[in-house]
């Protein structure tokens, strides 16, 4: 067996060799090489013997961390049991509000002490908690976070100067829905740093009321990957369409106008052919885009009279190839004689192959007797529509 004893009495004999070398080395020197027997002697008490004893202390490290770390999981093992145990407790058992503050003052007692990193796991379950259990009593949740005083915490994040701090300090707020204290967020909305302006912005819409009144005058350009954020929260709310979504459909603000535009297609919102019309007079091309999949989506009929009319002042190639699906869904004669009297004039191969089916989709025969202008046109033609007519054409 390895002792301290036995590698301290190894040390010195490599000491003593050593030094017995060193006192030689001289001798070395003179010669122009090292003999054989010198390169022994130096691999016997020198090189073998230090690189055993290093190898030795890794190996004592490794075994010592090992011992260390499964320690730690085990004592980190039992505490979150003791701490699960604890909050399914007071959070799933009918408990009144006195009985779950005593439980908290001996579990803080007992359990918690001064332990500051244990505080914090406390706080970890119950946000866990919280996010992962729906149609929990909101109160109780709110109770245990005040009286455990992780709003206090809550707040020394948020006037931390690391935005991330202040980001995690949100995400506590908009986890428990929090809404006592939202307007410490509210002036980040302007923030410089667009990390934690978009966290602010998602937070506050989460923490809002139904007319989600944050949004109405909105400055900042939303990205894709926000506008994606802020439309899961309002579907997890489930919420009706809020009061003021006419008021966002005229905003200068495009990201609120195309978020308005989603919301009106989930909720079925009834839209005026003047507000359509505007809408599709917009600058901005993701609006008109938006603007085309809502009367798709749908199915307003009345807006094809609207959409042919834009259909020649439109500038975006995708969006006319959206407006011809349009017809295709929504389509009657009207749309039907309009898209014919593009069909000949068409050199877009794109927009050609949609005109077609455009036309078979509102009436399945009048190719089939349609002359065309000239032999490779009606070609053209018939191989298009051979494609509509067998989806799994190659």
């Amino acid at each position: 067996m390895i002792t301290i004893s036995s590698i301290i009495s190894s040390a010195k004999s490599i000491s003593t060799n050593i030094d017995s070398i060193l006192i030689n080395f001289p001798k070395f020197i003179k010669g122009t090489l090292l003999t054989t027997t010198d390169v022994y002697l130096f691999l016997k008490y020198f090189l073998i013997p230090v690189l055993l004893v290093f190898i030795l202390s890794i190996m004592l490290v490794v075994l010592f961390r090992r011992y260390s770390l499964d320690k730690i999981d085990l004592k980190k093992s039992k505490l979150e049991d003791i701490v699960n145990t604890f909050l399914t407790d007071v959070i799933f058992s009918e408990y009144t509000s006195e009985e779950i503050i005593t439980k908290i003052d001996i579990f803080k007692k007992e359990v918690v002490g001064k332990n500051n990193t244990l505080e914090k796991f406390v706080l970890e379950k119950l946000l866990h908690i919280k996010q992962n259990v729906q149609q929990m009593n909101q109160e109780k949740f709110i109770l245990i976070y005040e009286y455990f005083g992780f709003n206090v915490y809550t707040e020394r994040l948020i006037s931390c100067r690391d935005w991330q701090k202040k980001s995690e300090g949100f995400l506590q707020y908009q986890i428990l829905d929090y809404k006592f204290k939202k307007e410490l967020i509210t002036p980040y909305l302007k923030s410089k740093n667009p990390q934690l302006r978009s966290n602010a912005l998602v937070a506050m819409i989460s923490l809002s009321d139904e007319n989600l009144d944050v949004l109405d005058n909105a400055e900042i350009s939303i990205s894709r990957a926000e506008e994606l954020k802020i439309l899961d929260i309002l579907y997890q709310k489930e919420i009706e369409i809020p009061t003021n979504i006419n008021k966002w459909l005229n905003s200068k603000n495009d990201s609120i106008v195309v978020i308005a535009l989603k919301l009106i297609m989930r909720y079925k919102h009834v839209l005026t052919n003047t507000q359509l019309s505007a809408l599709l007079n917009n600058s901005n091309y993701s609006i008109r885009k938006e603007t085309i999949a809502t009367i798709r989506e749908l199915n307003i009929k009345n807006a094809n009279d609207i959409l042919i009319e834009h259909y020649q002042k439109e500038t975006s190639l995708r969006n006319k190839v959206l407006i011809l699906k349009t017809f295709q869904k929504n389509g009657n004669t009207n749309t039907k004689n309009y898209t014919l009297s593009l069909l000949s004039n068409e050199n877009n191969l794109d927009l050609k192959f949609e005109i077609v089916n455009c036309i078979y989709q509102i009436d399945k025969n009048f190719l089939s007797y349609f002359v065309a202008r000239n032999k490779q046109e009606e070609d053209l033609i018939n191989k298009m529509l051979l494609h509509h007519k067998n989806p799994y054409l190659d």
